[in-house]
Order: structure tokens, then sequence, then C-alpha cells
């Protein structure tokens, strides 16, 4: 008997990666039975692009150090052109900036467009040169398993239509698959639209503009002519394949009760009448790391210093010079606010900003000095060390966040900044930036464990460094923080029960791979 082999099939891009290299991990440190064999540890294969390599091969060694009786994950390179260099393409016009408003009327169409192409961003020819180079993959490795990335569109289509057994592991939310099973129709009433500002439950006075984004983001799916030409051209250079895409998952399940494992758990979503059958809440898919102190001792040491605010609005959200400006001014407020006299002996002395910024070109950064608004904003504090402002930090988000004296993330609603700093039990400050990170902000304050950072700025269009300087202030140091860090640790609990997302989704893969063996013994010969 073989050992079971799993392969898993993912874009490169971390927002996307993270949760297949965190459930990697998980399948070669599973605990086993003390008489296993070879034949009882999983063989994993991971599929992707290059750029996620060293990160495949970092994971491998550090699950190996733990757990040395496993086999090294296998990385098997897919050809073509990785999804965020397709649609960082200038006709994407790819919003990143952090000051952008949510969507309404006069921008719903073209923002679902937007959307619509980030997760479609291929031409004909890319599209297949990647679909022929995984389903050459699924052929080599014939796995008993595939977990297939949502947002990969080739190899959701290559699994389809070679007829693999497969299920699908998203770092998305249970709402993302949960909406069409609402029961009246509550997903055009009651939840708010992708991308929008509205609070949830919807206003009664605000219903009919949301039902009216949803129709336009069904007409915006409908009449997607770009989806319409690449499925023809899938469909007869790919054997009469049929294109498959997160569209498809999003309104209705899989076909052949294929499951889906999400990264997220009903405590932490919308509170939702249905779940579906099909959609496994695994809770939090987070990938072990290893500590500052290991990777950056200098930056450890920096942040024993006093509590830490840390600014992170992810890798792909550019700052222009006067969003940086917004936050050197919000975090000014703070740190003139929590030195005053009457929060001596609230746990905040000594308090520190760890700011991770990116800027559209030259400008703002790290060692800036002289004529640099930000600097002129925040200089004697950078002087003094209370202050870091960085381009890069060498060790993961992960490991900044279970740092003792990190008492706030401040991000910009992604997904895993957003599941990762719940699962560190700290309070969060949302500043969304596009689509389903107004979600995130929402889910925040939904949940007690954050606050929306600049909500009515976004609504208004005025600056919004005032406000947010006084969102952190609340969060950290008015009426209701107490509260809001007692509910976020008592989240990161839940969250870590039973392992942890990463240890039940592999479980759930591994248990559908032995289900697929006993049903191909039961169909062989008598």
């Amino acid at each position: 008997m073989s050992p079971t082999r799993i392969l898993l099939l993912t874009n490169s891009e971390h927002g996307q990666a993270n949760v297949f290299l965190a459930t990697s991990h998980a399948l070669l440190t599973l605990p086993r039975p003390h008489n296993d064999d070879d034949d009882d540890i999983p063989e994993v294969h991971f599929a992707s692009f290059p750029p996620i390599s060293k990160f495949v091969a970092q994971t491998s060694h550090h699950a190996l150090s733990s757990s040395p009786s496993s086999h090294p994950i296998v990385f098997h390179p897919i050809s073509g052109l990785p999804m965020l260099q397709a649609w960082s393409r200038p006709e994407f016009e790819a919003e990143r900036d952090g000051s952008r408003h949510a969507q309404g009327i006069r921008t719903a169409w073209r923002k679902m467009q937007v959307l619509l192409r980030v997760t479609l961003p291929w031409t004909g020819p890319e599209f297949m040169e990647i679909f022929h180079s995984v389903a050459e993959i699924i052929r080599r490795v014939n796995p008993h398993i595939t977990a297939v990335d949502p947002a990969f569109a080739p190899a959701l289509t290559a699994v389809r239509h070679l007829g693999v057994h497969y299920l699908i592991l998203s770092p998305n939310t249970i709402k993302d698959f949960a909406m069409p099973f609402q029961p009246n129709l509550e997903a055009l009433w009651r939840y708010p639209c992708v991308g929008s500002a509205f609070a949830f439950p919807i206003p009664v006075r605000w219903v009919p503009l949301n039902l009216l984004l949803v129709l336009l983001a069904l007409l915006a799916g409908a009449w997607d002519g770009h989806r319409r030409r690449l499925g023809e051209f899938v469909r007869v250079h790919g054997g009469g394949a049929r294109l498959t895409s997160l569209n498809e998952l999003s309104l209705g399940p899989p076909d052949g009760g294929v499951k889906v494992l999400v990264a997220n758990r009903l405590a932490l979503e919308f509170p939702l009448k249905v779940l579906p059958r099909h959609v496994v809440p695994c809770g939090p898919i987070i990938r072990p790391a290893r500590g500052v102190g290991e990777v950056d001792g200098e930056m450890a040491g920096w942040l024993r210093g006093g509590p830490t605010v840390y600014v992170n609005l992810g890798t792909h959200v550019m700052m222009s010079e006067e969003s940086a400006v917004e936050m050197a001014t919000a975090l000014r407020i703070l740190l003139d606010h929590a030195r005053g006299a009457r929060w001596r002996g609230r746990g905040m002395e000594g308090l520190r900003v760890l700011w991770k910024l990116a800027v559209e070109g030259e400008g703002e950064g790290e060692g800036e000095r002289g004529e640099s608004r930000v600097y002129r904003i925040l200089g004697r504090d950078v002087e003094s060390g209370a202050v870091r402002i960085v381009r890069w930090i060498e060790a993961e988000p992960t490991a900044v966040l279970e740092e003792e004296n990190v008492v706030c993330a401040v991000h910009h609603g992604g997904a895993n900044s957003f599941l990762e700093t719940a699962s560190a039990g700290i309070p969060q400050v949302v500043l969304p930036v596009w689509m389903d990170t107004f979600d995130f902000a929402r889910r925040a304050e939904l949940l007690g464990i954050g606050r929306w950072g600049n909500k009515m700025s976004q609504k208004t269009g005025a600056p919004w460094g005032g406000e947010l300087g006084n969102v952190l202030i609340e969060v950290l140091l008015g009426p209701e923080s107490t509260r809001i860090k007692e509910r976020a640790r008592e989240l990161a609990q839940l969250c870590r029960q039973n392992g942890g997302g990463r240890v039940i989704a592999a479980k759930m893969i591994l248990r559908e791979s032995k289900e697929d063996d006993m049903l191909s013994q039961s169909s062989g010969p008598d």
C-alpha cells in the first residue's frame, strides 16, 4: 500500500498561498500512531508558481525539525504568468491606496469589473498554458486528494475537467460561500453588498441601494465580455473544458458534493441562519513562523522596550504621500494622548509604534530626514526610538503579532491580516481599502475586537488622520478598551481549539483522501 498522496494547488500570492503553507505544515506534523510506517506518512505535493517555492522549502524545513520522520514537501513549479503579475498590468487600474472610498452607485459597476478581472486576469493563451501545466502535474503525481485555491481558475478548471477527487481550501470567509443559502432572500436586504460600507443588519433606508448594488454585481458578472471570450477559448483549446472560477463557487455549491474548507468559523462571522452542508468552517488557518528573536534579534530587543502598536497595511497597499501624512498625524495624536499624566498606570507607559510603510514612488520611509512631511510630524519619536518606520520586516507578521508587547494591530482588512490578528488575541483597527476589506472592518466592530479606523472619513472624503487617532485612543485607552482586549483574548482561545484551523483542515483533507480510497476499493472487482 503506497502513502497517501496529497496535491495542493494554489496561486503564489501570500493572500491565497498562506493557508496552503499552513495546512502543509500541519499535514507533516499531525500525530501518528506509535507503530506508524511509511505508508501512514502522507506525501505532500505543493504546486504553484516559482515565487512561492522558497516559502514552501522553509515550511517543509520547519515541519521536519519537529517531525523528522515525515517526507519533505515536494514542490512542482507551474508554468505561466502568476496572478499578481497578470492583474498588475495598467489596464486593471488596481486600487492600492488606503484612502479609497467604499463603492457607491457611481463606482459599483467599474469596481465589480475590476474584481472580476482580478480573479481572471489572464488572456486565453496565458490561461491555457497554466491549465496544461496543472494537468500535467496532476497526471504525474496521481494524487488521492487535491486541495485547490478557489481564486486559481486554471487549476479549478483543470481538476474539474480531469474528474479528479478534489476539495476547495479557501482563505475566504463563510459568508462568501453561504449567501445564496440564506432564507427569505436575506443576501439582498440583510447583508451588506461586497465593497459597500453599510451597517449590519442594513438599515431600512439603505435596503433599496443595497439591492441595486447586488443587482449591478450580478449583471457585471453576467455581462462580463472577457469571461465569455475566455470561456470559449478554454472550451475550444481545452478539449471541451468548462471555465470554472471563484464566481461560480460563490453562487452555489460545487458539483459532486465537493467540500469547501474555509479559514473562518461561525464565531468570527456575520450572524448566519444557514450553514451550507458543503462549507466546512476550520477556523483561522495560520502559518507557523519562527519567532522574532530567531529571525531578527535587534527587532526583538526593540519590541521589548514597551507596549507597541503594529501598523502593517499589507504588501499590496501602496500609500500616497498624503495618506502617509494622515497616518503619521493619527500616530502623533495617539502618542501625545497616551503620554498624558491621567494614563499613568494604565499599562501604556513607553508606548511605541512599529510602522511598515510602503509608499508610491520615492518619498517617506525609514531614515528619511529634513523635508520629509512624515518626519516633521514624528521626527522626535523616530529619533528617540519610540517610533520605527521600516520598509520591510524580516519576521513574519504572525511572529510580530505573537510578541507579548504588541497591544494593537492596524491593518487594511485583508482576510489573512484580520484572522492572524484575531488568532493572536490583539485588538485591531481596520482601514479598509477595497471590496471585501470593508466586511472585515465591520466584523471587527460586530465582534467587539476592534474598530473601523476611518469610517466617517471614507463616507465624506475628509482627511482621516484625526479620526484614526481618536479611534486608536478609544481602542487602547477608552472606556471600552478593557472589554475589547478581553473579547479579543476570548476569540483567540476559541480559534486555537483542537489545534487551530490548520490542523482541522489537514485532518479533513486526510479524511477525504481515505474516503476516496475506500470508494475506489469498493468499486473494484469482486
